[in-house]
């Protein structure tokens, strides 16, 4: 076993050590739990702070071949993780050399997914290093390999956020790319305020492939009633997610119509609080299921499918994929209109709710008092949801045009372009030049 299989199963180990000892350390504060986290780590020689081993080797052209080494969560299910696979597809199709190299640093987050396995590799030899992280995360990811591997190559950050200003704790990590690629307008705008390099929108190309075969029966759901479907992830902020505001307004649209409708949430990594919270707040309140099973990406796309609405009454997103997912699959999205889901959704095509911007105080990441976000419109969102279940037709044709519009503009396609025209770019030495258009 050579030295770096060693130190890769000696992580994992001391992963395992953390992820078992983490209910005796519940109760402590977050600074004490951090503590212990990395005393297990320095324990078997795997901490190294914050910083590099050393500061990696400008970009020089022409030092390595050209094309794209790919960096991101490729073995997990999170919403990182789901964005660089969707960079990866786009990027097969650029017609440009690539290769997957799969970052596995976080001790609590699943490494389960095999769907890539065969395209992984352990070595990063192109001359553009594309690097799906963001910055609080940078520098262990990038401790996961040698630092030759980031020698003398044009780096591109990937950084996904979701409110108008960049935190402060991310600027220091600009000095370490050579340009930032953002999948929507939203995180671009942000970016441009403070970053000295070059920043270029690249939208995900959307894919949304579908279990065939199965039913709602094979999810433990009625087959007679209109089913509003509403995700979230413990590991997330719920407070970002807002699954209150959703509960709510499926609560008004049909409390006094119960036999009308039914609510399915499906819960990722839940939590004992999170579990609590949708308890309680709906109650004996209106007919739901409560979905918590892990599922394969496609049958998640299934239960989508399955479903007649997608609620997301989110104050804030980055992307917002499952929204674009379910327009795909032709699941109308009743959605909060901030943010950066409006890259992709118009009024002729999903049901965009109004909404207050309310400041965020200590509600996320990074608290700071400039931040704002949306508050949305839980009343309008109840009528939206009555009309969809009240109107068929109106239904009907908002999905089509909805599963058009998504098919048509956020295709793999039109990502591949976009990449291959601004690797291109770089590749023939126009680096650190603002991408025509951006």
């Amino acid at each position: 076993m050579n030295v770096r299989m060693l130190k890769f199963h000696l992580k994992r180990a001391a992963g395992t050590v953390i992820a078992k000892i983490a209910p005796l350390t519940h109760f402590l504060p977050a600074g004490p739990r951090a503590k212990v986290r990395n005393a297990v780590l320095r324990t078997a020689g795997l901490s190294r702070g914050n910083a590099l081993r050393r500061d990696p080797l400008p970009w020089q052209p022409g030092l390595h071949p050209d094309g794209v080494n790919l960096f991101g969560f490729f073995k997990a299910q999170n919403g990182l993780a789901q964005g660089v696979k969707l960079y990866a597809r786009a990027l097969e199709q650029t017609g440009l050399p690539c290769c997957f190299l799969n970052t596995d640093f976080l001790y609590w987050l699943p490494q389960n997914d095999t769907d890539w396995d065969s395209r992984l590799s352990a070595d990063a030899p192109y001359a553009v290093n594309v690097i799906h992280i963001n910055p609080d995360q940078w520098t262990e990811a990038c401790n996961c390999f040698p630092i030759e591997t980031f020698d003398g190559r044009y780096t591109v950050g990937v950084w996904l956020w979701e409110l108008e200003d960049i935190p402060a704790a991310w600027h220091a990590q600009l000095q370490s790319v050579d340009e930032l690629w953002a999948p929507s307008d939203f995180i671009a705008d942000a970016l441009k305020k403070v970053s000295p390099v070059p920043v270029t929108t690249i939208p995900y190309g959307i894919t949304a492939p579908a279990e065939e075969g199965l039913t709602r029966k094979d999810f433990g759901l009625p087959q007679d009633k209109f089913l509003v479907l509403v995700m979230f992830d413990s590991n997330s902020y719920a407070s970002r997610k807002n699954p209150a505001g959703a509960i709510d307004a499926f609560l008004e649209a049909f409390g006094d119509r119960p036999e009308d409708a039914h609510l399915v949430i499906k819960l990722n990594n839940p939590s004992r609080q999170d579990l609590k919270f949708i308890r309680e707040r709906l109650g004996k309140k209106g007919p739901y299921t409560l979905l918590t099973d892990t599922l394969s990406k496609k049958r998640l796309n299934s239960l989508i499918g399955l479903c007649d609405v997608y609620l997301s009454l989110h104050r804030s997103e980055g992307f917002g994929l499952v929204m674009a997912e379910a327009m795909l699959l032709g699941v109308p999205v009743v959605a909060t209109g901030w943010s950066a889901n409006t890259q992709f959704m118009t009024a002729d095509t999903a049901c965009l709710v109004d909404y207050t911007l309310v400041p965020v105080g200590d509600a996320y990441q990074y608290g700071n008092e400039k931040h704002r976000w949306a508050d949305p419109d839980v009343h309008q969102a109840a009528a939206y949801l009555r009309r969809l279940k009240d109107d068929p037709a109106w239904r009907r044709d908002l999905a089509a045009r909805g599963q058009r519009h998504i098919a048509e503009n956020f295709s793999v396609e039109k990502t591949a372009a976009l990449m291959r025209r601004r690797l291109s770019e770089i590749l023939k030495g126009a680096g650190n030049t603002a991408a025509p258009g951006q």
